[in-house]
């Protein structure tokens, strides 16, 4: 879409947002009308799994429910013995 990222300086930017701020954001890069929010779940040793991601129409997705994604993602990891996190 004209939203997704295409180059490389931009996308490293992303990353580090990531990275900085514990969740990804998806702002109609793969269809128009749709965002997402995403959080990263670990194992034991803090190696990175999978995402949990919420995916909803453009204009219901809210930015209130980061927290709450990300608190998921951190009960899973901790489920799988993960304890590398601060409370989210």
């Amino acid at each position: 879409t004209r939203n997704s990222i295409t180059d490389v300086e931009r996308l490293e930017r992303e990353l580090a947002m990531v990275r900085r701020h514990g969740y990804a954001r998806d702002n109609e890069e793969l269809e128009l009308g749709v965002r997402c929010i995403a959080a990263g779940i670990h194992d034991d040793t803090g190696k990175l799994l999978a995402g949990l991601s919420l995916s909803a129409p453009t204009d219901r997705l809210r930015d209130d429910w980061i927290p709450l994604l990300q608190r998921a993602a951190l009960q899973i990891s901790e489920a799988l013995g993960y304890e590398g996190a601060a409370s989210v």
